[in-house]
């Protein structure tokens, strides 16, 4: 052994490749596939449409929208999002070279793309779901939606009440209107010295400018900040109200609890999924800090993105409220959705509480282990312990005694006449060993309310005690629930990138358009024989 290798070529010596950049990328690569996909005829009205957003008589050419919007997705497939490190991929990975052919847009100009022009990503979203649905991926017999919290581009310590809020601002307010009548004091004083206009501008030195450009836009967040609070006041339909405070680095931010406990400013992105191949057939991110509400808005968007309602969706209890099971029935859409509250999870067979229920509804007489198992909300058994006979128009008790009519009343429920009927009346709640467990006051009675959608809740309660309806159900852990984990844990996307709802929803559009693109990928000759 005579030493180390020497230097096949050094770095000052000319190259001349002989491959094309073409022949270095592999025929099954799934940057080819890719490509195919968004250079298909099933994109090209939405490309033809998005060409007509650029002004092109003018300045430097831009980038193909296809252009920019493949190197997202396929960044986005290979856990790349900041437009950092896809600048910095255009130059070194071959790949990435491949699908640009050259081109090296700059993290600005990439950035850019989905705050000015992310508009046109829905229209992208629906061509995929289009391409899925010929290959067989969608079949809309069942939709299950959920939603999970994702962290806002914004930090706890931006978070201020509305008290600091209005403060700042005013503070903020009197030191523009200073800079404004020192300005417009030299300018006369100038005049009045040279006796005419003057050619120069006297409102300031250039950093003067920039100060009073940067007071202005933070007077905008503030004030942003004190409106979103008034209209989350206004929208808000509980008793409680919602804390005074919002972030002034992303106004549109809520503060959430998330999963974890944690308190911080957060959106509220939710999607369905087509149970067939789990493909996200609507996405949706909002500023709602409870999911009750979301899901009627998710099942019309399904019929947006592929052309007609599910036969069926899923969802969670926080999903379950009268209007929206109304409103499901009504569009003749099978609901699986169990009572608020309750953990669905618990087997048929093996729930205590179901079974006590079940006795307590056939006017059997429950045991003190039985007692003990009915469902309980604040220490008091709830009201599905309780039948209610049509007939007679009264709640029957699990002892058997009757809760008739009392009086009927009406209030207003985001947006909604929401008419109820209170039940009660009982004089043996008083003298009954278990009146505790059921009346706040035993000797006032029990009484139970119920509202004009309270049928819908029987009847879904009633599907939900079915083993169809509850397997039915359990498909959700393996379409909805997996694509949220794929999004946050193989995605990578727990934290937005962008500030304000709308650059969001476009965000979220985007991640959502690379997961079912992923989905395509991995079925790709049934995707290639309808492209």
């Amino acid at each position: 052994m005579r030493g180390f290798r020497s230097v096949e070529v050094p770095r000052e010596q000319l190259v001349l490749w002989e491959q094309r950049l073409d022949d270095a990328i592999p025929p099954d690569h799934p940057v080819r596939q890719v490509d195919y996909l968004l250079s298909s005829r099933v994109f090209a009205e939405t490309f033809r449409e998005w060409e007509r957003s650029y002004v092109l008589v003018e300045g430097k050419p831009p980038y193909h929208p296809r252009t920019m919007a493949g190197l997202y997705i396929y960044g986005m497939l290979n856990g790349i999002r900041s437009s950092r490190r896809l600048e910095a991929a255009c130059y070194n990975r071959l790949d990435v070279i491949w699908l640009m052919e050259g081109q090296h847009p700059d993290h600005s100009t990439i950035a850019d793309f989905v705050k000015t022009r992310g508009r046109h990503l829905k229209s992208m979203f629906r061509d995929v779901a289009q391409v899925a649905q010929r290959a067989g991926l969608i079949r809309l017999g069942q939709a299950a939606v959920d939603g999970t919290k994702i962290e806002a581009n914004a930090g706890k310590k931006s978070v201020h009440k509305e008290q600091r809020l209005a403060e700042e601002l005013s503070i903020l307010e009197e030191q523009i209107a200073g800079l404004e009548r020192e300005w417009e004091a030299n300018e006369a004083r100038e005049k009045n010295l040279f006796g005419q206009e003057v050619p120069w501008s006297p409102r300031g030195s250039l950093s003067d400018k920039k100060r009073l450009a940067s007071m202005k836009r933070q007077q905008a967040r503030l004030a942003k900040c004190l409106s979103v609070i008034e209209r989350r006041r206004a929208a808000s339909a509980s008793s409680t109200k919602p804390k005074a405070i919002a972030s002034t680095s992303d106004p549109d931010s809520r503060v959430m609890r998330d999963k974890e406990g944690r308190r911080k400013p957060n959106y509220n992105g939710q999607i369905a999924t087509d149970t067939e191949h789990g493909m996200i057939v609507a996405e949706d991110v909002n500023d709602a800090a409870e999911d009750s509400g979301q899901l009627i808005p998710m099942v019309d968007q399904v019929a947006v993105n592929c052309g007609r309602l599910p036969d069926a969706v899923s969802a969670d209890s926080q999903y379950n409220t009268g209007p929206d099971l109304a409103a499901l029935e009504a569009r003749g859409v099978v609901g699986y959705v169990p009572d608020a509250g309750t953990n669905s999870e618990v087997p048929r067979e093996t729930s205590p509480a179901v079974q006590a229920v079940e006795k307590a509804h056939r006017g059997e007489k429950l045991t003190e282990e039985e007692w003990a198992a009915l469902p309980r909300s604040n220490k008091l058994i709830r009201k599905t312990a309780f039948r209610y006979d049509s007939e007679s128009d009264v709640y029957v008790c699990p002892t058997g005694e009757r809760l008739g009519f009392l009086r009927s009343s009406q209030h207003r429920r985001n947006g909604r006449v929401v008419r109820c009927r209170q039940y009660g009346g009982c004089r043996a709640c008083a003298t009954c060993a278990h009146g505790s467990f059921c009346c706040q006051d035993p000797t006032k009675g029990r009484t139970i309310k119920r509202d004009q959608y309270e049928l819908y809740r029987e009847r879904m309660r009633s599907r939900m005690q079915e083993e169809s309806g509850r397997s039915r159900y359990a498909l959700r852990k393996q379409t909805v629930e997996p694509r949220i984990g794929e999004i946050k844990h193989v995605r990578g996307v727990r934290r937005f990138l962008h500030r304000g709802l709308e650059a969001v929803r476009h965000e979220w559009t985007l991640v959502c358009t690379a997961v079912n693109i992923g989905i395509l990928l991995r079925h790709w000759e049934k995707v290639a024989a309808v492209l």
